[in-house]
């Protein structure tokens, strides 16, 4: 491996060939079937708090070399598989991988840097869609690796950032400031531009997502980290039909997709017209009320994740709330957000026993 000795060993992971006939949890329960124990991943599982990745990460010295380096990305995306026993996988990769190609250069320094910001219509005309398949095939040959790797009863997700939350961040002024306000305001001052951009970032993700699948993912979430910024108007307005566009052509292709919004619980009125399988929703937001509107839908979700700081009955007595109050509904256990970088290991690892554990009811 180009990253020198230090090597994981998934202890868990299948040799390449061996076949089993078990249907995988997570595809059962993102098809609304309720099964016999609930399935658990966690957004950013694979990140700081497993000691081999800060090992590997100050190892390799440059978090782009993590994530465009086929054999790197590939352990990481399989170590929460090995270290955690999580019911899938994600690959590891940024929201920003297709940006780049896009034409606005990229760099991580810790986080992403943008090489300029779409202020103007000019800056939009400087992004141009481009064919995945060539553009990024270090991704395709990252998912086929893992896919190599990975136990059959263990699904691969594949992923992108939504138009809006990319655009959020591509036309943000402020130095990063935690309101993101440049898009809103571009939306008030030069809407031609701001919707241009989203439109560029749709058929970008359409592209980029379809890819994945042609490559090996299982499944594909789509996250809309930034959207509980848009009133219900304007979300129906500007979002909603470059989301239905993505999700008609994704389900096209046989997997099931995942839309995950945060900060959305006013936007829930909506939801249901976005055209994805499974909704994935943060702690804000009743999953009763989801249910409810809709019996049947898989939902994800959606503890807090600060609750894992909690100390670790706490945490059991929570994962077994949330459990109790989802049993007879279809239901992928999943953090409201990511697990923050500083979380307790041993936390996240009572979390998942607890869950992988608990019997459901339906």
């Amino acid at each position: 491996m180009c990253h020198g000795a230090l090597t994981i060993r998934p202890s868990g992971l299948r040799p390449i060939g061996e076949m089993t006939t078990v249907e995988p949890l997570f595809l059962a329960a993102c098809r609304g079937q309720l099964t016999p124990r609930r399935p658990i991943w966690l957004m950013r599982q694979a990140g700081r708090i497993l000691a081999p990745y800060r090992q590997l990460k100050e190892k390799v010295g440059s978090i782009e070399r993590m994530f465009r380096e086929p054999d790197i990305a590939t352990e990481v995306t399989l170590m929460p598989v090995d270290m955690l026993g999580v019911d899938a996988a994600i690959l590891f990769a940024d929201i920003f991988t297709p940006v780049d190609p896009m034409g606005c250069k990229v760099t991580f320094n810790p986080g992403p840097v943008l090489e300029f910001t779409i202020s103007g219509k000019e800056d939009v005309a400087r992004l141009h869609t481009f064919d995945a398949d060539s553009e990024l095939s270090y991704v395709a040959e990252i998912i086929g690796r893992v896919r190599s790797r990975l136990p059959d009863s263990v699904p691969l997700i594949g992923f992108a950032g939504s138009p809006f939350t990319l655009a959020t961040y591509m036309a943000e002024t402020g130095g990063r400031g935690r309101e993101f306000t440049g898009l809103r305001r571009l939306l008030h001052t030069d809407p031609a531009t701001a919707l241009a951009l989203m439109d560029k970032l749709t058929d970008v993700a359409i592209d980029y997502l379809s890819m994945q699948v042609r490559a090996g993912a299982q499944a594909l979430q789509l996250f809309d980290t930034w959207i509980g910024g848009l009133s219900l108007a304007a979300f129906e307005s500007i979002a909603l039909p470059r989301l239905q566009r993505i999700f008609r052509h994704l389900s096209t292709l046989g997997v099931p997709t995942i839309y995950y919004v945060n900060d959305a619980a006013h936007l829930v009125p909506a939801l249901d017209r976005v055209g994805a399988d499974v909704l994935s929703v943060d702690w804000r937001t009743d999953l009763d009320d989801l249910f409810a509107r809709r019996p049947g839908r898989p939902l994800q979700g959606n503890l807090d994740p600060l609750a894992l700081f909690a100390d670790p009955d706490s945490v059991e007595a929570g994962a077994r709330d949330l459990l109790q109050r989802t049993d007879g509904h279809p239901h992928i256990f999943n953090l409201g957000h990511g697990v923050h970088p500083d979380t307790p290991y041993e936390n996240v690892v009572r979390l998942v026993e607890v869950v992988k554990s608990y019997q459901s009811a339906g």
